[in-house]
């Protein structure tokens, strides 16, 4: 790839954040949004912003995903991007031989605008999470998904490669307007709900995946789960970028000893200030050794430049070349953390995968590698790792004005 490809690349990758920012602050803004199951959302002087009519919620979304394309396509339509190798086989971050089945939705009776969405496997290979592909009982992720993503689509790749690898998927939508008790609610309804739907999820068997906002609400829905008993076999989690939690208190947060946690973080992230996954992780009442934090890092040297910013779960699936379609840090930074993680609770496999390596590109270029914190329960977040650039979620800003919970 040329210098104009890479060049293009980082322009992409700014339109794609000062969107993201302005569509955050508009988000936030909204504060005095309230919710009716009448009216849908109305302003607080009566004017309304979207109707109960699902068709008129369905045109608002698909513009909104018009003018997110549309941006993005800027600057990039020049340059199309090649899809990175995949990992060889029967190593942690490459594809399972399992089929995808078409996904399906069922309702969320505590968000009604938006379904719940699940993705099963299919056929009679055999994955590293054991048993065949379309046995009748199979481990389930249980996935909550960032700001303004209750469409899949917006981790079309992604979802692709957990089904692959044998995962029932349960993925419910929450509403963009910043609520965070109703949102919270929805998506562990929405987890019940999906539950309830597919007899096939073996629910001792429970993985929790969360970017963002959805890896802030992750230890709550970890807490949840086990009041339920689900994960009582095996219980494990991988969440990137994490916001702030909710409902979790302000001190420790209670977690099963047994549990395993992987917070990964990204040195541009210009959205969440990476101290509040030391606060999770830190704080995390689970077994030593057994809550962890990856720091990823941008590689300018690289052909096509890796920028570790806060998008780097997304994958839309299709080849954009703006840092959202599928690239090296998704194999190495995304996906192969979460199958080791998996491997090794649910198989004994890859428990000693080294997390922090990040690969080797076609051209022989050796990636930055990652920094890898092995947290103990209870180590105080002032120990911990803290860089990157200043985050509009930060600890020192945003966050205290939110929540009670602190990260400084």
């Amino acid at each position: 790839m040329s210098a104009i490809h890479s060049f293009q690349k980082y322009v992409a990758w700014h339109l794609r954040t000062v969107l993201a920012i302005h569509l955050l602050l508009v988000v936030l803004s909204d504060s005095a949004v309230r919710r009716t199951a009448s009216s849908g959302y109305l302003l607080s002087g009566g004017t309304e912003m979207f109707g109960a009519n699902p068709k008129s919620l369905a045109v608002t979304r698909t513009l909104l995903v018009v003018v997110v394309f549309s941006v993005l396509s800027l600057g990039t339509a020049a340059c199309v991007s090649t899809p990175p190798p995949p990992i060889a086989a029967d190593l942690p971050g490459s594809d399972g031989p399992c089929s995808v089945v078409p996904r399906r939705s069922v309702g969320n009776p505590a968000e009604w605008q938006l379904p719940v969405h699940i993705f099963e496997p299919s056929g009679s290979a055999t994955p590293f999470t054991g048993g065949s592909c379309n046995d009748g009982a199979r481990p389930v992720i249980f996935f909550a998904h960032g700001y303004t993503a209750s469409f899949t689509e917006g981790y079309t790749a992604f979802m692709n490669h957990l089904v692959s690898n044998g995962f029932i998927v349960i993925y419910p939508g929450f509403q963009i307007a910043f609520d965070p008790p109703q949102q919270y609610k929805a998506v562990n309804a929405g987890f019940v709900a999906g539950i309830a739907a597919t007899p096939r999820a073996d629910t001792s068997r429970a993985g929790f995946i969360g970017h963002s906002w959805g890896g802030g609400m992750t230890p709550r829905m970890m807490q949840l789960a086990e009041k339920r008993g689900w994960g009582d076999t095996a219980m494990w989690s991988v969440i990137f970028a994490p916001s702030f939690p909710y409902q979790v208190g302000t001190g420790r947060i209670s977690l099963p000893a047994y549990a395993r946690l992987l917070a990964v973080s990204f040195d541009e992230d210009y959205f969440v200030d990476m101290r509040i996954a030391n606060d999770i992780v830190g704080s995390a009442t689970i077994s030593e050794g057994r809550a962890e934090h990856l720091l990823v890092r941008s590689d300018r040297q690289a052909r096509p430049w890796l920028v570790a910013d806060h998008t780097v779960p997304v994958t839309l699936g299709i080849s954009t070349d703006t840092g959202l379609d599928v690239d090296h840090l998704d194999r190495w930074a995304v996906w192969r953390p979460i199958d080791a993680v998996a491997g090794c609770e649910l198989a004994g496999v890859w428990c000693e995968t080294d997390l922090a390596d990040m690969g080797t590109q076609p051209n022989g270029h050796v990636v930055r590698r990652g920094e890898l914190f092995g947290t103990q329960a209870g180590t105080p977040a002032s120990d911990q790792v803290d860089v990157g650039p200043v985050a509009l979620v930060e600890c020192t800003g945003l966050v205290k004005l939110l929540t009670q919970r602190r990260c400084d």
